[in-house]
């Protein structure tokens, strides 16, 4: 074992690639404990993978068990995942609807006529559930996030809470989910 590591910390592929299938099965258990929002488990089953890679990459003969170094890399990377996945940071991301689209219905890089029509239609029927369904609240917090601020900037302009924001952004999705192109 303890040469196959030294191959696999040169670089060599079939090393890596023969320590990769040996725990394998201890990745996958890990990863199927836990669970990202917007991501799968293939998601999770790379970040062991990482994990592994760092365990090769750091693991010293003389202060451990090769074996125990991995459980605790792998484990460490997929909880480190999973807390970046879950910060509020990323919260902004979940459940978007791309108002880009709605907003550049006419490509000139694209000179299909129908397919710019369809655009222009597209586009309209979100202005109109924007002039017509949202609230001003929602529509003030939905220009204001389509313009890049922050949540934290939102609460800030508008005087209310990060809550508040968040609760606002997330009904104009809903109702702007609702429009079918």
């Amino acid at each position: 074992m303890d040469k196959l590591i030294e191959q696999a910390k040169r670089g060599d592929q079939l090393a890596i690639e023969n320590l990769a299938s040996q725990y394998k099965g201890l990745i996958r258990s890990y990863a199927n404990k836990f669970y990202l929002v917007g991501g799968d488990k293939d998601d999770l089953l790379q970040e062991g993978m990482l994990g592994l890679f760092y365990a090769v990459t750091y693991f010293e003969e003389d202060k451990g068990s090769f074996p125990a170094f991995v459980e605790l890399c792998v484990l460490r990377q997929i909880l480190d995942a999973v807390k970046r996945d879950n910060g509020f940071k990323n919260k902004p991301l979940y459940n978007y609807v791309n108002l880009d689209e709605a907003v550049n219905f006419a490509d000139a890089s694209n000179p299909n006529p129908l397919e710019n029509l369809l655009r222009k239609e597209y586009s309209q029927k979100i202005a109109k559930v924007i002039d017509e369904k949202l609230t001003a609240v929602e529509n003030e917090v939905l220009r204001l996030f389509a313009q890049g601020y922050s949540y934290e900037d939102i609460a800030e302009k508008t005087n209310k809470s990060y809550k508040a924001v968040d609760g606002a952004l997330q009904r104009a999705r809903k109702k702007l989910s609702a429009v079918k192109e």
